[in-house]
């Protein structure tokens, strides 16, 4: 069952259930509870969200800030977890943060037309925050939600009416690029050249307004993410192929919230393996399990076909990597350790790992001649308690890559 928990993560519900009873159990009541006495509500919209479930008829609407809040100093917050990380936030205080966000929703086929999600569509494109008005359907539900995708939301509430109070300041570049008739793909690689983060293409992409006009659709949030880092991955592997191999073995290393990096880089042509060792305690390995429950995936030089079975973080770690090698203009073998200790037991979605992997390219590495060292360094590190937990033989019967054997490698 831990396997099936690992893979799943909530999202797929692999064990049949209708809901994911570990992520049931961490629902908490936010401080908000005076919203339930109003049918109205007035603040800044700061995103939208799509929802999944029912799909192609789904729950979209604006993300929004509930009162008590100071704006200024919460609105680039709330929604930026590279943000969150660089100044060091905690789970707690994320989980707080998140629990002052109101998901307004209203039922919509993702094909929909309508001036509701035409409005939408220019909150997402807005470079700012804009205000809006909404009129509630029914009461607001309290209940923060987890995912191991998208980040935790606050209160909900079904929709009724939504007045947008104010012109959204969309850049013209990015005008420019929704209204021309390109291919979503093509239109998302555009807004990551204009300097847009995956965020915010991710959003982009979602609300609907990219593609060509006759098959333009909302994205489920949960899928636009990974979608997100999918594409723009590809668009930077085609130009990583063309890059020199890098003349050496590179070691790199990061930890966040109990999540722990090792992130090898190999002197041969780009391939890319990625393993999560989820021990005992940590949010999908209970703790009653002795322990950790490794599961891996790989992909080499022509990419890969099918999804991935670890999910949304394969595919965030693999563009943080993407990114880091297209600065330095090489290509790599690659090889990402990810470590999930206890003390991380809530999901607060992909961005932790997408964010962990960028920082470890920002901190010093480790240059080695041989793989055999490199590997052997890495063990070290298990000794002196600074890095993984797990010896890499646990890594390599499950391994693609280090079971490869090159006369390079000695």
């Amino acid at each position: 069952m831990q396997r099936l928990c690992i893979t799943c993560k909530g999202s797929r519900l692999l064990c049949g259930r209708k809901t994911c009873p570990l992520l049931a159990g961490l629902k908490k009541r936010t401080e908000f509870a005076k919203l339930a006495e109003t049918k109205e509500f007035f603040g800044p919209s700061t995103s939208v969200f799509v929802g999944w479930r029912g799909y192609p008829v789904v729950g979209v609407g604006p993300m929004t800030i509930l009162e008590g809040k100071e704006y200024n100093a919460e609105l680039g917050r709330l929604e930026d977890p590279s943000e969150w990380f660089a100044h060091g936030l905690g789970m707690e205080e994320i989980v707080e943060l998140r629990s002052s966000s109101l998901r307004a929703k209203r039922g919509e086929s993702v094909t929909s037309r309508t001036n509701f999600v035409s409005d939408m569509a220019e909150l997402a494109l807005a470079k700012q925050p804009v205000d809006v008005e909404l009129t509630f359907k029914s009461k607001p539900s309290f209940n923060l939600s987890f995912s191991d995708v998208t980040r935790p939301t606050g209160a909900s509430v079904t929709v009724e009416k939504m007045k947008v109070t104010e012109n959204p300041k969309i850049p013209k570049q990015v005008e420019s690029i929704v209204s021309d008739e390109l291919r979503a793909v093509e239109s998302a690689k555009g807004l990551y050249d204009l300097g847009l983060d995956v965020y915010k293409v991710a959003e982009i992409l979602s609300a609907g307004t990219l593609g060509l006009h006759r098959d333009k659709k909302m994205v489920p949030t949960r899928w636009s993410i990974t979608a997100t880092d999918d594409l723009i991955f590809k668009k930077l592997a085609t130009q990583l192929k063309e890059y020199p191999v890098i003349d050496a073995y590179y070691v790199y290393q990061s930890s966040y919230m109990d999540n722990h990096f090792q992130i090898l880089l190999m002197p041969t042509s780009l391939e890319y393996e990625n393993f999560e060792a989820w021990f005992p305690g940590s949010v999908w390995n209970d703790a009653s399990f002795q322990r950790p429950v490794i599961v891996a995936d790989y992909e080499g030089f022509k990419g890969r076909k099918q999804y991935a079975e670890e999910g949304g973080g394969y595919y965030a770690a693999r563009l943080a990597v993407a990114e880091a090698l297209h600065k330095m203009r090489r290509q790599a073998g690659v090889i990402v350790f990810r470590e999930i200790h206890p003390s991380y037991f809530i999901p607060l979605g992909v961005w932790v790992v997408r964010e962990t992997v960028r920082a470890a390219f920002g901190n010093s590495s480790e240059k080695f001649e041989t793989k055999m060292a490199a590997l052997k360094y890495i063990d070290s590190l298990l000794q002196a308690k600074t890095g993984l937990k797990l010896a890499i033989r646990d890594f390599e019967v499950q391994s693609v890559i280090l079971r490869q054997k090159k006369l390079t490698d000695y």
